[in-house]
């Protein structure tokens, strides 16, 4: 049983160190994509500063990315061998709490790229790229909410592990901290609406996207802050 128990540490480790370097190798493609961007952009209009502006963004959102996931899989780091000797349930939750760490700091990082698109969208001059750069935050959004709500399809295979008294509770807080935003956004975005109709639509988009950050990050935070509590 303990050599089992080496073997799948082993298994582990090795698709950790890979994880790693493909995430390095990630990170600095998301660089070399990220300035090529911004050298591009400098100076240009229309379709190429547009192009290359979300150039830029996707490179960002790539850096950031493989950065923090190098991070957690970076050699000599050893608290993974103590989650791999926790149970399943503890595992799937840290995994769950990750991911709506990172996703919605990806949202925020393609939301600022979508400045400017509902604009080109209602004046008539919209591109295929703009409705590209206004939708990605949004599905960004809805994604996070799927998740915190246990609805996506990782959270309905693994239901039994994930659903607990304590995933009930800090669901509760992190709907209800995003219901405010949205509540409050809402508003804002119908006066701003009553003023000036398109600024209101355009609007729209930074309040989901706004919104189901607030419901993933509250989430990841509570659940850490809830485990420094049992520690």
């Amino acid at each position: 049983m303990a050599a089992m128990h080496d073997d799948e540490m082993r298994q582990v480790e090795r698709a950790r160190q890979v994880k790693f370097r493909w995430m390095v190798v990630l990170s600095g493609l998301g660089a070399m994509c990220a300035g090529v961007g911004f050298v591009l952009g400098q100076g240009r209009t229309g379709d190429d500063g547009t192009l290359a502006g979300v150039l830029a963004g996707i490179g960002v959102a790539f850096v950031i990315g493989g950065v923090i996931l190098a991070w957690k899989n970076r050699p000599g780091d050893t608290r993974w061998r103590i989650e791999q000797g926790q149970g399943r349930r503890d595992r799937l939750q840290g995994r769950r709490a990750r991911q709506l760490a990172i996703i919605p700091i990806l949202s925020l990082v393609f939301l600022a790229q979508a400045a400017g698109a509902g604009e080109s969208i209602l004046s008539g001059e919209g591109r295929m790229v703009d409705y590209l750069r206004l939708s990605i935050p949004v599905l960004y959004a809805w994604l996070t909410a799927l998740i915190v709500m246990g609805w996506d399809g990782g959270s309905r295979q693994n239901r039994k592990w994930l659903e607990d008294e304590l995933t009930q509770a800090l669901r509760a807080r992190a709907i209800g901290a995003a219901f405010i935003v949205l509540m409050a956004g809402g508003t804002l975005a119908l006066g701003l609406g009553l003023w000036r109709p398109e600024a209101g639509v355009v609007a729209l988009p930074f309040v989901l996207a706004v919104a189901g950050a607030t419901a993933g990050i509250r989430f990841a935070w509570l659940y850490r802050e809830a485990g420094r509590d049992d520690g």
